[in-house]
């Protein structure tokens, strides 16, 4: 039966999970989902591009469609091939609109097929965003086209200034597409080039549809191999996969020109658009080396955002981004918080008005104030729906794409820069197209962590040494670094000026430093995560801003550009944390960042807008959680919600059944509910605080769980003793003292106390037994009473000399039913319906009475008295009859009947029975003399009274007066003669021996 009952309970919880999952599951979809479109390169040669950016598109939306999606409604992306072909597009963005479902479009990534496809999305009134489109014709004219980039404007002046303020050439030559994008830059270069009064010497020109493409090239490359030098610097202002054709005709005829290009050669289609050729394989690099790129974005110069994105991108699909799929990212991004924003309806009938309040939502972002911080920095537009991204020159290094030595950074203000018309004139500042840019110094950083000791989480400090390299052009001091999470930073100076070491490579110096310092921990408030601690460093130079120094991390240098041996895996197998610490490394950053401060009064900086220096800061991160096998985070987030509201609602309605039915069997269910409950409530309160609230309040939130994960598990305890233990020891020796119940439940929430103290507010357990030993002292003296009685309540509730329902006697105090042994005292019902409540050490230690124990039958002894003249053998029979007779006289064991003794009054009988019910005794004793008195009535034997004789003793005479001259009729005459004698009240026997005529009754 009671396997039944487990598998009857067991297949009600399920049907209710699987109901409830069902239901939800069809509310969620049922016309819940906002619908995105994606069109780019899904096949042909610039594939690997649309790839990287869908993939990035999904990643980001799945984080949303876990955390509910959009107001409840789940975001679905449909891909649409372009193929990036103009034709193609146009027919896909019809497609769109005949669907009638995307509410915007993420799209496209020529610039050619944006054009084509803008023309139908301007018609139909359907919003678009380009994350790669750079020409500046997508955007124009277009009020319902967005650009998340740079036009192709920005790069072409920037490579012009490149070449003539940095690279100090005059000379260049141009190769180009007359496809939208290559013939803009081209054209953008060429007439900055003439500006600057630079040369072009050469500008060759070909058609992407060109069906001699080849043909084409080699008569450039020949062309320019005639050249030589003259040429100049290259400029190839071509897409992706004909710039692969290009460098290798131009590297395998041994050109030395250096070649510089726009975003197409940053791409992942150009980077591995070599690697079949057999010098590659041998020699990763070959093609790409030293070749300068004007691109959106690199990573070692990228935020921390960018960083985070760079390794979940690589966890999920297992390859590195590009800056594609970061813009691919942001992209979506701006999109879904446009969306949220309209607060649309998401229906087909409301699908126009729902496009129209997504455009409006995206015009209005128009500044920095307003900016959404991503992956690539601050997303917003300026009036031509244009973003406001700064360009970045790159450089090919083992066939990835570094930051160069030099960058060039927009002025926002000019009239923060003291001395501002001096500043041109020393090459600090250049001008291009109206616009001032800092002339700034990159410094490559790299960190190679030699040994992590001394974690001390209460202090929030560790001990770190490290080697600390710096690789620059220009003037650096590596002394003038200050570590902003340094104890000790006069120390780390110190280790600074006898450490360091130098030496130059051509233009580059390359400085190594060793440090062994002590540092503090949980530096970075948004790296915090549950339980787990951040360590390392971060610095910054003392007196350079970021407008002349940039830290960029020295990627090739730490090799993080080897997927195979990750920075985690090095530093777990050099042991860089030993495992005597009892943590181990999560994850590991090296990123650099922007802090502000305030100028402190520097007369450089007193233009500055409120005072605040925008300083150049690298950060070295390690995360470390404890070494120990944990639950958490078994559960992933998008069905932690369900789960947690499922498990709590079944884990009430087992609470109650179990009050009723099936206690043993609920409670299994009970624990499992409530430990998915505290694992499920845990993701969900955690994720939604490291959004919504700082650091100290997610700390305080998640304390409580802490606690909770001590406090339901002592519950549980408790529940389980009370049905399996308590319950089933009622059931076989009747009720069971509470004081025991509750010592038991003060025990065990006592180690849950001290669980929480030691482990959730990490005290030390030995001093909080110090500490507990003094207040037990302390506390003890004070109640030193009250222990007593508490412990021997317990030696009481051990040896069971009663129990709750005995009737017993302590010592002198009257008789009664034991109704309560709690932590004080002893509580007994007496007969007169009152309470004496008897203290335990007194009970303990007194001798005790118990009328229940060992069963609950008891002997009675009353004793009848009987003249003498009767029988004995009659007596004894009749009384054993009398005893038959009455009802409440138990006949096992069978009574019996003592003849105790003779005197001269009476024989006297013990009438020995037994009986069940002690509170009943007296009723008992009233029904055994009631039949006894009818039995002896009956046969005409009255009880034996005794009989009384005076004698009178007057003066010394010893005169014996009989009692014969008396009346019959009254009592008191012989007691006439004695005039000092006052009679007694009847009943009352009188010794008198003090008074002047001395006498004395005896009576017998």
């Amino acid at each position: 039966m009671k396997r039944y009952n487990f598998f009857l309970l067991g297949a009600i919880i399920l049907s209710v999970c699987l109901i409830f999952l069902a239901y939800y599951d069809y509310l969620k979809d049922y016309g819940k989902s906002i619908h995105i479109a994606f069109v780019g390169p899904l096949t042909g040669e610039g594939a690997a591009a649309g790839r990287l950016m869908t993939q990035a598109i999904q990643l980001y939306l799945k984080k949303i469609n876990q955390k509910g999606g959009i107001n409840g409604k789940k975001v679905i992306l449909k891909e649409f091939d372009d193929q990036n072909d103009s034709k193609i597009a146009q027919q896909q963005a019809k497609q769109i609109i005949d669907e009638k479902e995307a509410v915007a479009v993420i799209g496209h990534w020529y610039s050619s097929a944006s054009i084509s496809a803008g023309e139908i999305y301007k018609e139909y009134e359907i919003p678009a965003i380009t994350p790669g489109s750079t020409s500046i014709k997508v955007t124009e004219d277009n009020p319902w086209y967005f650009r998340n980039i740079y036009s192709a404007k920005a790069p072409g002046q920037f490579l012009a200034n490149y070449i003539k303020y940095v690279f100090l050439q005059n000379d260049v030559s141009i190769i180009s597409e007359k496809a939208a994008y290559g013939s803009y830059i081209a054209q953008v270069f060429e007439q900055e080039s003439y500006k600057l009064g630079m040369n072009v010497k050469n500008h060759w020109h070909y058609n992407n549809h060109d069906k001699n493409l080849d043909n084409k090239f080699e008569k450039i490359v020949d062309e320019l191999k005639l050249k030589g030098k003259d040429a100049g610097i290259i400029l190839l202002a071509v897409q992706a996969t004909e710039a692969v054709r290009l460098v290798k005709l131009i590297k395998d005829e041994s050109i030395q020109n250096p070649i510089i290009g726009g975003s197409s050669l940053s791409e992942k289609t150009f980077r591995d658009g070599f690697d079949n050729y057999p010098v590659s394989k041998e020699y990763p690099g070959f093609y790409t080396n030293n070749i300068y790129v004007a691109t959106p974005l690199i990573f070692d110069t990228a935020n921390e955002k960018a960083q985070q994105f760079f390794k979940s991108y690589q966890a999920e699909y297992n390859e590195a981004p590009d800056w594609s799929a970061a813009y691919a990212y942001d992209t979506v991004m701006i999109l879904v918080d446009a969306i949220k924003k309209a607060e649309i309806q998401g229906r087909r009938e409301t699908l126009a008005a729902d496009r129209k309040k997504i455009r409006d939502t995206l015009a209005s972002l128009t500044n920095l104030y307003n900016a959404l911080e991503g992956v690539t920095g601050f997303n917003y537009f300026d009036k031509n729906r244009d973003a406001q991204k700064p360009v970045t020159l790159g450089v090919y290094k083992h066939k990835h794409s570094v930051s160069a030595l030099t960058q060039l950074q927009i002025v926002r203000n000019p009239t923060e820069i003291a001395h501002f018309e001096q500043a041109p004139l020393n090459k600090q500042v250049l001008k291009i197209n109206d616009k001032y840019m800092y002339k700034t110094n990159v410094v490559y950083v790299g960190l190679d962590i030699i040994e992590i000791s001394d974690i001390n989480i209460k202090e929030l400090q560790f001990n770190l040494e490290f080697k600390l390299w710096f690789r620059f052009a220009g003037d650096f001091n590596p002394q003038d670094i200050e570590f902003l999470n340094a104890v000790d930073r006069i120390d780390i100076i110190r280790q600074l000026k006898k450490s360091c070491q130098s030496k130059k490579v051509k233009d580059i110096i390359y400085n190594v430093c060793r440090i062994k310092s002590r540092f503090r921990a949980d530096f970075i408030d948004k790296f915090y995560a549950y339980k787990q601690h951040i360590v390392g460093v971060k610095f910054r130079h003392r007196t350079l801003s970021r407008n002349h120094l940039i830290y960029v991390t020295d990627i090739l240098g730490i090799g993080l550009i080897n997927q195979k041996n990750s920075v985690e895996k090095r530093l777990i197998e050099n042991k860089v944390l030993s495992p005597t610490e009892a943590w181990k490394i999560n994850r590991v950053w090296f990123f650099p960042n922007i802090i502000k401060e305030y100028s402190a009064g520097d007369p450089e900086y007193l233009n500055k807008l409120e005072g605040i220096v925008e300083y150049s800061q690298f950060n070295a991160v390690i995360q470390i959680k404890k070494d120990q096998l944990t639950l958490r985070g078994m559960i992933a987030y998008q069905y932690a919600k369900h789960i947690m509201v499922l498990s709590g609602i079944l884990f009430l309605i087992l609470t109650v059944i179990g009050l009723r039915k099936f206690p043993k069997l609920t409670w299994f269910f009970q624990v499992i509910f409530a430990f998915l409950w505290l694992l499920s409530g845990e993701i969900i309160f955690a994720e939604w605080l490291a959004e919504n609230t700082g650091l100290q309040q997610m700390k305080s939130i998640i304390q409580i769980f802490d606690i909770l994960w001590w406090l339901i598990p002592a519950f549980l305890c408790n529940v389980a003793t009370e049905r399996f233990i308590w319950r089933r020891l009622e059931e076989k020796i009747g009720p069971f003292p509470l004081i025991i119940r509750h010592f038991f439940s003060l025990l065990v929430y006592s180690i849950a106390i001290i669980g929480i103290i030691v482990f959730v507010y990490e005290q030390q357990f030995t001093s909080l037994l110090a500490a507990s030993s003094v207040i037990a002292m302390i506390v003890g003296l004070a109640i030193q009473i009250n222990i007593s009685n508490v412990f021997a309540g317990i030696v009481i509730n051990m040896e069971r000399p009663f129990r709750i329902g005995d009737w017993i006697k302590i010592s002198k105090f009257d008789e009664g039913e034991v109704i309560d042994i709690n932590w004080r005292a002893t509580r007994l019902r007496v007969r007169n319906g009152c309470i004496l409540s008897i203290p335990n050490s007194i009970a303990s230690e007194s001798a005790i009475l118990n009328f229940h124990y060992p069963k609950p039958v008891y002997w009675l002894w009353p004793t009848v008295y009987v003249h003498p003249k009767h029988s004995p053998v009659r007596v004894k029979k009749i009384l054993m009859d009398a005893l038959l007779s009455a009802n409440q006289v138990l006949k096992e064991p069978e009574p019996f009947i003592f003849m105790t003794g003779l005197n001269e009054w009476s024989a006297s009988y013990w009438v020995a029975f037994c009986a069940e019910d002690y509170s009943n005794k007296y009723m008992i004793l009233e029904e055994v003399w009631t039949r006894v008195w009818f039995h002896l009535n009956r046969a005409n034997i009255g009880p034996a009274v005794m009989r009384q004789e005076i004698y009178v003793f007057k003066g010394g005479q010893g005169m014996v007066l009989p009692n014969k001259s008396s009346s019959k009729n009254s009592k008191t005459g012989t007691l006439e003669p004695i005039q000092e004698f006052v009679p007694a009240q009847e009943g009352n026997l009188v010794k008198q021996d003090r008074l002047k005529n001395p006498f004395t009754i005896h009576s017998h």
